[in-house]
This record gives structure tokens, C-alpha cells and sequence, in this order.
């Protein structure tokens, strides 16, 4: 089984539009409606393909009672809490001017330490009362005053529960607090910008990337480093290996949510206790064929099957000590 957690969900509103012009009215077609937030499509992704997903986070307002309603389709279970004050966020993405992405995220509900600390007695509960749980994935913004809330949870979660894999998809100070904490994650996935933020050293291409993972000693203790460099793949780094990861090209038609369906096609291979090469397959493949659809963290279990099959590894070498 696995667990996700979103702090920080979202109603998610996609538009695909010919044009967007500044300052002007522009009209589109209705969006396309779904619920989001990193946690929330990574358990989309893994449900579809087969786990069972219990979903952890805060919900608040109207808008948080219109994404209960939503999640009644899903496959995945929802036990989130329901704040007295605030509103859950909106999020739109737009697709314009042949496949340019623009964005627009409100910051959403402040979180307090009394619904910290809820939620994750929550988990530990749900770890404590399953004993198939294989993996916890932490991921997404969260609207604290708390910038170690995840180095917290991690540092709790894995003191009681030390075998369940966290995986970690977070970005910013929240990011950067987990790598300087005593215990690590299982797995993180920074795309290449957020990879150069963490090390504050701009990388441009693959070679940058795999060069700053020799050298850097910031990811010591993370057993799995996903690199995602967009159309390109991705470069990884697995117990001191380094791989080349290269997918096949698509039609793209909405990238929005394929950072969080790779993370959601580790999740699910890692629970089904797939190899490493097969946990790299279903991250990829997944991630492609998020960006095949007009939904966020959705994908086809027909269109994953045919892409893992496409995606090519390449090892590169082992990492040597500087």
C-alpha cells in the first residue's frame, strides 16, 4: 500500500486556448476540471496502475468541499483533514500559442502546528494499523511557517517505521532543510532547475547534471536521485550508479502533473517490488503519459505499458570519490 500526503491541494483548471494576449479579454473553450496538488496526482497515477493509495492533507472552504466531491471517482482513498478557515487554492494552467504553458497557483490555506501535528499521527497511525505499507510519498507546497515540516516528518516517520521508503517530491527551503537532516529519504525528483537551485550552480544539460552529482555531497544518504530534464529524460543516480534515462517523443498536448506521475510510477513499481531498471521504466513512462492527456496526473495504463517499453537506460559508470 502506499501513502501520499498533500499538504497543499488544489482544484486544478486547464485551458487550451490559440492565444493568450496581455492586457486584452480572451475567451476559451471550458477548462478541463480536475483535482490536484503533487500528493493527490502521484495517487491518481499509482491507483490507476494497480496500488492501493490512502491519501493524507487539509482541505478548507468551498472549494474544499467541491474537491471531496470530485474525489468520488478516484481510486485512491481520501483522509484529509477540514480546516475552519482559509480556502483550498485554485490553480490554472494555460495552454497557449502552440504549446506554450503559463500558470497561475494561489498559495492556499495556512497550516498551523496543532494540523501538523494531526496529520502526521495520522500516518503513523495508518503505518501502525497496516503492516503492507511499502512507501510514503511526502510531495508538494505547503503554506507553514514551518520550514522543516518535512525533515520533521521524515525524522519521525523513519524512526518508527524504518523500512517504509519516503519518497520526496518538494522543492525550496523545505527541500533544502531535508537534505541537511540527519535522516534522508528514500528518493527525491528535482528537475534540472530545481537541481541547480539546491546547489546554486546553473545546469544546462545532462553533462552538467551528471558532473554536479560526483561532486556534490549535499544527496549523500538518498538512495534514488531523479533528475528530470525534461523532453530530454532524465539522469539518475542509484546507490552510487549513474544512469541516462531517455524517453520517446510525444505529441504534447498538457505537461502539467508529469513530475508528480513519475513520482506516482516509482511508487507504484517500488510496491510491487520491481528492480530498479522497472522503477526507472514506470517513472518515465508515466511521466510521458501524463503529458499525453488533457487531465493532471492521469494516465492511460495502455499508453504506460507501450512507453516503458521505449525507455532507454543507459548506465553510465559508478561514482568515484573526488
Amino acid at each position: 500500500m502506499i501513502i501520499t500526503l498533500t499538504m497543499n491541494p488544489s482544484i486544478d483548471y486547464l485551458y487550451n486556448m490559440d492565444s493568450l494576449k496581455l492586457g486584452s479579454q480572451n475567451r476559451s473553450e471550458n477548462p478541463v476540471r480536475m483535482i490536484g496538488g503533487k500528493g493527490l496526482n502521484a495517487a491518481r497515477t499509482s491507483a490507476i496502475l494497480g496500488s492501493k493509495v490512502n491519501t493524507y492533507g487539509a482541505l478548507a472552504g468551498i472549494n474544499g468541499e467541491i474537491l471531496k466531491k470530485l474525489t468520488q471517482n478516484e481510486k485512491f482513498s481520501m483522509d484529509f483533514i477540514e480546516l475552519n478557515v482559509g480556502e483550498t487554492r485554485n490553480a490554472l494552467t494555460i495552454m497557449h500559442d502552440g504549446g506554450t504553458q503559463t500558470e497561475i497557483v494561489e498559495e492556499g490555506p495556512h497550516i498551523n502546528q496543532k494540523v501538523e501535528k494531526k496529520i502526521l499521527n495520522d500516518i503513523l497511525r495508518a503505518c501502525r494499523e497496516n503492516i503492507n505499507v511499502t512507501s510514503i510519498c511526502l510531495s508538494g507546497s505547503v503554506n507553514s511557517k514551518n520550514q522543516h515540516l518535512y525533515k520533521e516528518y521524515i525524522e519521525k516517520i523513519s524512526n518508527e517505521f524504518p523500512d517504509i521508503k519516503i519518497l520526496v517530491d518538494i522543492s525550496r527551503e523545505q527541500l533544502k532543510s531535508v537534505l541537511l537532516g540527519n535522516k534522508k529519504p528514500y528518493f527525491i525528483k528535482p528537475n534540472i532547475h530545481e537541481f541547480s537551485e539546491i546547489i546554486n550552480i546553473e545546469c544546462i544539460d545532462k553533462k552538467d547534471v551528471i558532473y554536479q552529482l560526483k561532486k556534490q555531497t549535499i544527496f549523500d544518504g538518498i538512495d534514488l536521485i531523479l533528475i528530470s530534464c525534461g523532453e530530454k529524460g532524465a539522469i539518475v543516480k542509484y546507490n552510487g550508479d549513474i544512469y541516462d534515462l531517455v524517453v520517446p517523443s510525444i505529441s504534447l498536448v498538457n505537461p502539467t502533473g508529469s513530475g508528480d506521475a513519475t513520482v506516482g510510477g516509482a511508487a507504484f513499481a517500488i510496491d510491487n517490488q520491481m528492480k530498479i531498471e522497472d522503477v526507472l521504466r514506470y517513472s518515465m513512462a508515466c511521466g510521458v503519459a501524463n503529458a499525453m492527456e488533457k487531465a493532471v496526473g492521469f494516465v492511460t495504463v495502455s499508453n504506460v505499458d507501450e512507453i516503458r517499453e521505449q525507455v532507454e537506460i543507459k548506465k553510465i559508470r559508478r561514482l568515484s570519490p573526488i
